[in-house]
């Protein structure tokens, strides 16, 4: 059975959604600050970044009376009703970037709606999966129908003490800001250590370099081997990402990586830490936890939708 048949009867059925335009931006932002519903991905991107993305659509409002007061006043910035970015960063795994609805009426079918005009570009795309993280509550009374699955979770670790594990000796490693150079190196290294929907490409990782607090590469001999990326976060440091190439793990990589990124942390007043991993991401647990992390409980559902 088809999707569309699947989810929608015909008379919820909307026309006229269309991919975004880069004339839809200022109304895009004002639907972001204004809806009803909204998600916006954890992630480096802006809603702006998708423009001229065929996984970024638009639902326009119905046409009103062009010479009313209000449609005067708000004609360049309220003409977009809904919007969904779902987009691959790398293939072949995409993630919902952003969704936002202006209204509660109806919600569920349009949303229904712009995934059913995204999926077959996707599909177009090579795409296999569709992921979402539920940072808001809502979306996760409605995927379920439609075929999501829930595939992980999200759980936040804590440290607030300044105690360290002893840095290991881990000959011919050295480690270093990241280069411009290294990103094609380090999209293949999370290939090697991860699925398809928790890699980051080449392209995202040059886009966080001008927004992290640091950037550094570990190298054996000439070889990156592991990286750590760090935000600032409110009150303190974030760790985004440590990843270790699976055939370089137990030797020490990891830890050396980690006590670098405190070392710059605490040379900077920031003594909070926090980080985000998979609840089944045990290796990692056992990491952080030596490094004194404490689980938060706060968790948050990934929702995956099977789609080749």
């Amino acid at each position: 059975m088809e999707l569309a048949n699947l989810w929608l009867p015909e008379q919820a059925r909307i026309d006229g959604i269309r991919k975004a335009e880069k004339s839809d931006a200022e109304a895009v932002h004002h639907l972001l600050k204004t809806a009803v519903y909204t998600h916006l991905h954890v992630d480096w991107y802006l809603p702006g970044d998708w423009i001229g993305s065929p996984g970024f659509v638009v639902l326009p409002k119905p046409k009103t009376n062009q010479n009313s007061l209000t449609a005067k006043l708000f004609q360049s910035s309220s003409d977009i009703g809904a919007c969904l970015i779902a987009t691959p960063d790398p293939l072949p795994a995409a993630w919902v970037r952003v969704a936002a609805i202006d209204k509660a009426e109806n919600g569920k079918e349009t949303l229904a709606n712009l995934l059913l005009n995204v999926l077959p570009v996707l599909r177009q795309q090579g795409v296999t999966q569709l992921a979402w993280l539920t940072v808001e509550a809502w979306p996760s009374e409605w995927l379920p129908a439609w075929g999501f699955y829930r595939d992980s979770e999200i759980e936040t670790y804590v440290k607030e003490d300044r105690t360290l594990p002893p840095s290991p000796d881990v000959p011919s490693l050295t480690i270093r800001q990241v280069y411009s150079t290294d990103y094609d190196s380090l999209a293949a290294l999370e290939a090697a250590s991860f699925a398809p929907i928790w890699q980051q490409s080449a392209r995202a990782l040059a886009v966080a370099r001008p927004q992290s607090l640091s950037f550094d590469v570990a190298l054996l001999g000439d070889e990156i081997v592991g990286y750590q990326l760090s935000a600032r976060a409110e009150a303190g440091a974030h760790l985004v990402r440590l990843t270790v190439h699976p055939e370089k793990q137990g030797l020490g990589v990891g830890t050396a990586l980690l006590r670098h990124a405190f070392s710059y942390y605490y040379r900077r007043g920031l003594y909070k830490v926090s980080l985000n991993t998979q609840v089944e991401n045990y290796d990692s647990q056992k990491l952080y936890q030596r490094f004194g992390f404490v689980p938060t409980q706060q968790r948050l559902p990934i929702w995956v939708l099977d789609i080749a």
